[in-house]
């Protein structure tokens, strides 16, 4: 195999369409990631108190809720929920969007996590004839899998937050630990106008209405929090004059996993899937990251991740360049793939071939709005 260039910091291959390499050889992405948090040891009790600023303005509200919690199983939306709950004392309502292939983890750490608390909780699903016939499409119009279900997971805010009167949306997110979100190659995203755009043509439109119109308000205050952010004021101003609509937990909190995982195991009843702890609420969640090495063979399903851990000094390059050189040379077995498949009608060979391009979704995403453009134009 022909030697990969990749970026002199992080793993990422310089191939990739969006990486740039500057004469240090380091890529976008790592310098990007400095602008933003090179100072977090130096801002994060700041940020903390931010985060209990936010907190106590949603507790003046006296809401029937103090917040909505989107809750996959995960670690992360967990630890979210412990944080509301157990810290600050919340009122919490969490919904669970279900997309016909939740894990028996997911299930098992979200009832345990609802026992070990005093919060409400919700699952919500499409048709499951319907989702499998919009991933079906997606593959085919987008060469991607997870769009249908990025859209749901954004979606099921709206319903209690219009009926409740919730006044914010607290994630497990945020931006030091969203190491897909940057990259335009890989990334799929619940934008309401690429769901729309690409299910005009297609016969679903009425099994997935409630996919189709809705955009919760809280999109337009992060919006707003996010340009905002991006030109430096959010920290000054943002929780003294605004209220974001969604808060990710880890944009004010450190995302100290060691701590994390031994305080969820304990306090919540939470129970990883054998050696892993990423993305194992879903029995599909091997899928994407296997399409990403469809769109590009120079990438493995960890190349993003182990990238992501370097910047938060979690891993060394080393040893992330040597797993990450392991995993290129094995034969990939794709947990849930073949049964997958065979639910929606579709042969590997035809798969891959819908998979490849990554340009595919392109012609369904409308302008970017103002933030980012800003974000491309004058930070990356």
């Amino acid at each position: 195999m022909e030697e990969i260039v990749r970026c002199s910091r992080c793993i990422l291959p310089a191939s990739l369409p969006s990486v740039k390499l500057d004469d240090k050889g380091v890529c976008n992405y790592c310098n990007s990631f400095d602008r933003s948090f090179s100072d977090w040891d130096d801002v994060k009790e700041m940020k903390r108190k931010q985060f209990e600023q936010i907190i106590e303005k949603v507790k003046k509200q006296n809401a029937e809720y103090d917040c909505l919690i989107p809750l996959s199983g995960g670690k992360d939306s967990i630890y979210a929920l412990y944080v509301c709950d157990k810290i600050y004392n919340l009122k919490c309502l969490c919904i669970t969007f279900d997309n016909g292939f939740l894990s028996d983890y997911a299930r098992k750490n979200i009832k345990n996590a609802i026992n070990a608390t005093r919060a409400d909780h919700i699952y919500y699903a499409v048709n499951p004839k319907t989702m499998l016939e919009l991933y079906k499409q997606f593959i085919i119009q987008c060469g991607h899998v997870c769009v249908p279900c990025m859209r749901g997971i954004g979606l099921v805010s709206y319903f209690p937050l219009e009926a409740f009167n919730i006044p914010i949306v607290i994630s497990g997110n945020g931006r030091k630990i969203s190491y897909l979100s940057g990259f335009p190659e890989v990334f799929q995203s619940g934008d309401l106008t690429v769901f729309q755009n690409v299910c005009k043509d297609i016969e679903v439109e009425n099994g997935c209405a409630s996919l189709l119109g809705h955009e919760p308000k809280v999109s337009y205050k992060s919006y707003l929090g996010a340009a905002l952010n991006l030109m430096g004021i959010k920290d000054k101003f943002v929780p003294k004059y605004i209220t974001p609509g969604t808060v990710g937990i880890y944009d004010y909190l450190d995302p100290n996993y060691k701590e994390i995982l031994e305080t969820i195991t304990r306090e919540m009843g939470w129970e990883r899937a054998g050696d892993s702890f990423e993305h194992t609420d879903c029995f599909l969640h091997e899928i994407p990251f296997y399409i990403h090495t469809i769109k590009f063979p120079e990438v493995t399903p960890s190349t993003f991740y182990y990238s992501n851990r370097i910047r938060l000094g979690q891993m060394a390059r080393e040893e992330a360049l040597k797993m990450e050189l392991e995993e290129l040379e094995k034969p990939q077995i794709v947990q849930g793939l073949d049964d997958f498949l065979k639910q929606i009608g579709m042969s590997r060979e035809e798969f891959i071939k819908e998979v490849g391009d990554w340009t595919k979704i392109k012609k369904y995403r409308n302008e970017e709005p103002f933030y980012g453009k800003f974000y491309n134009r004058f930070l990356k």
